[in-house]
């Protein structure tokens, strides 16, 4: 919806932005002038969201802090909206911790990749996130809700409100939808608590990034981040393969994610020989025939396999794979260019609302 919206006429682009900027501002008025309150929920409440549509990497890095706090000693929460998924449902339960719960037509692809990977972390969806967060204070008593893309969501408090930006794209052309990519004007960055810069790995102005972001957000403190592919697996025979091993393949991808240019990059850096890459919108419900073509196309491409990223093998899991080629789901992570200091963050953050 929103990548056909961009590629309308810039007459058209233009006059959907100015409502949509007034759209924007009286819902913030009336959060601003306390017309309408935010809840909140009795545990600690992090936000992770963006400014702009598109990947910039949220949910590896409510992963990466569900980790940290596990290995902390917390009982973490992860709730999500559960974008892309069939079901209506205004509460679902994708795992209590110890079970996935959820089917991803039920959870969408995001929250059920985060049960499979995060067990001991009680993980639900729904678009009112306030019922979902109270539902799992009752009855699972997380000491954090960690809440996966929720910058916008003004309706649920929180006690720090992580902010990211994208090292190659920060501003999103410096326009609201579908001008640009902005999700609310820049101004609004000043109700992050800290910012996580990400593909903070590429190169970029990052005195000038920094400097802008300090004149937008005042003196909050500023990490920088990045991802990488930390294993590929087969998942229908169980090899698995070290990125490294990328080096020299010829090789075909795809995928349906927020940023394939991304993961295109990603596999780049490895040095793979890319003969064949196909992208389709993000959250894509892959039917036979779109991996039949695929594959089809990779093996005349001259490639040896394919790889797809582990968001998009839970949308395909339940799919039987052409036989032609073998297919390697590749597990990517976030990492911290200074992980103590993001670690000291959260931590001193949590210490002080106990």
């Amino acid at each position: 919806m929103i990548e056909r919206l961009l590629r309308l006429p810039r007459p058209i682009r233009k006059g959907l932005a100015l409502l949509f900027k007034l759209g924007v501002a009286f819902r913030l008025a009336l959060y601003k002038a306390g017309y309408v309150k935010p809840k909140r929920a009795r545990a600690f409440t992090i936000s992770v969201g963006n400014l702009t549509v598109g990947g910039t990497g949220k949910t590896p890095l409510v992963e990466y802090i569900a980790r940290l706090l596990l290995a902390e000693g917390y009982r973490p929460s992860v709730i999500s909206r559960g974008y892309g998924r069939r079901s209506r449902a205004p509460l679902v339960l994708v795992s209590d911790g110890a079970r996935v719960q959820a089917t991803v037509f039920d959870a969408g692809d995001e929250p059920l990749l985060l049960a499979r990977r995060l067990p001991g972390v009680v993980i639900a969806v729904g678009a009112g996130r306030h019922t979902v967060a109270r539902h799992l204070d009752d009855w699972f008593q997380p000491d954090v809700h960690i809440l996966d893309d929720a910058f916008q969501h003004l309706a649920l408090d929180r006690d720090l409100n992580l902010l990211l930006i994208d090292a190659l794209d920060p501003f999103g052309g410096e326009e609201l939808l579908p001008l640009g990519r902005l999700r609310e004007p820049l101004s609004e960055i000043a109700r992050a608590s800290a910012i996580v810069v990400t593909r903070a790995d590429h190169p970029f102005d990052q005195l000038s990034l920094e400097a802008r972001l300090r004149e937008l957000a005042g003196p909050i403190p500023i990490f920088y981040s990045y991802h990488e592919i930390v294993e590929l697996f087969a998942p229908r025979t169980g090899d698995t393969l070290f990125p490294q091993k990328l080096y020299g393949r010829t090789i075909g991808a795809f995928c349906a994610v927020g940023n394939p240019h991304l993961f295109r990059h990603d596999l780049a850096h490895y040095r793979a020989r890319i003969a064949y890459f196909r992208s389709f919108r993000d959250h894509h419900w892959y039917a036979p025939r779109d991996l039949a073509r695929v594959f089809k196309e990779a093996e005349s491409a001259g490639a040896e396999f394919l790889v797809t990223t582990e968001k998009d093998w839970v949308r395909l899991d339940a799919l039987p794979l052409p036989e032609t080629l073998p297919l390697y789901v590749a597990r990517i992570e976030a990492r911290f260019e200074d992980a103590e200091a993001f670690r000291t963050f959260l931590v001193r953050h949590l210490r002080a609302r106990a």
